[in-house]
């Protein structure tokens, strides 16, 4: 049976190779990653895990050709065809670029020292060749291809960072006080990023404003952000975007409301009634109004349309 072990990421992608081995298994299973023998198992290892399956379990092994192995192989194809007669002295630019590419291909699987060679093969055949010179670090200048740390230390520039610089510039660099390009490039993108974002948010909080006129700046404000940002999708969409506002305020405007109306209605009668009475023996008559009132009360509903206080 097989038995499943995790192994720590950073040691399996150390060890893994960059092509990988087959196994086949008795059940028709196949698996791709990293084989090894040891006695009487065979170890799978793949992307953080490992895996131990017993020999007889394993109906074939097929190995994958190293680096080298390829490099190998590749490189006496191209070998083969330059010994066919003429073909240096016909096709010379045809097989500069075969062995840049091959050198370019090395250089991808980490073979540096084939690399370098297969570019000063290439140079060999053809002195000019632009991509194998600037491989192996030349430039070209008034003089033809020169070294580029021979012309750059020439204008008085030095190494600084992965760059060419003034040795002011680099001084400042060493001490901390300017920053790297790398790290310009960095912020400058991360605070365009943010003022985009700004600027986004802005375009469609007047977009979905009240007013018509906020709405429509906000389609021409969402238009601009679109185009610096180097998105034609949301820029065609823009005026969907208001047009669905538009719509919506529409349909606030034209809507109604059920409105509960209770109310009373108080009328006063007339002509008042009046009368008259002393109050007592030892005083004058005194005139007295007894005032009645009518009273209407209003339990009813009524619709009314809903409308947006535009000033808020």
């Amino acid at each position: 049976m097989a038995r499943l072990l995790l192994l720590p990421a950073a040691l399996v992608l150390a060890a893994a190779p960059a092509l990988a081995d087959e196994i086949v298994l008795k059940n028709g299973r196949t698996l791709e990653g990293q084989a090894t023998e040891a006695g009487e198992t065979v170890v799978f290892e793949k992307s953080g895990i490992r895996m131990e399956i017993r020999r007889d379990e394993v109906r074939e092994i097929r190995r994958t050709p190293s680096a080298k192995e390829q490099y190998a192989e590749k490189a006496a194809a191209v070998e083969k065809q330059e010994a066919v007669k003429g073909y240096l002295e016909q096709c010379r630019a045809a097989a500069a670029e075969d062995r840049h590419r091959l050198g370019l291909w090395c250089a991808s699987k980490g073979l540096k020292d084939e690399a370098r060679a297969e570019q000063e093969r290439a140079v060999k055949i053809d002195p000019d060749h632009a991509g194998a010179r600037r491989a192996l670090g030349f430039v070209k200048t008034g003089d033809g291809w020169r070294p580029e740390d021979e012309v750059m230390r020439e204008k008085g520039l030095v190494r600084a960072q992965g760059r060419w610089v003034t040795a002011e510039e680099a001084a400042k660099l060493e001490s901390g006080e300017s920053l790297s390009l790398k790290e310009k490039e960095r912020r400058e993108a991360r605070d365009r990023e943010k003022r985009l974002k700004a600027s986004l948010n802005t375009a469609l909080r007047r977009v979905a404003a009240a007013e018509p006129q906020v709405r429509l700046q906000g389609e021409r404000d969402l238009v601009a952000v679109a185009r610096e940002m180097g998105d034609p999708d949301l820029e065609a969409r823009a005026p969907e975007v208001r047009g669905y506002y538009d719509r919506g305020y529409e349909e606030i405007h034209s809507a109604r409301a059920l409105l509960q109306v209770r109310a009373q209605v108080v009328t006063l009668k007339r002509p008042i009634q009046q009368f008259q009475t002393s109050l007592g023996a030892f005083t004058s008559p005194v005139t007295l109004q007894l005032p009645e009132l009518s009273v209407i009360s209003v339990n009813t509903t009524a619709v009314v349309p809903l409308q947006v206080d535009e000033e808020e």
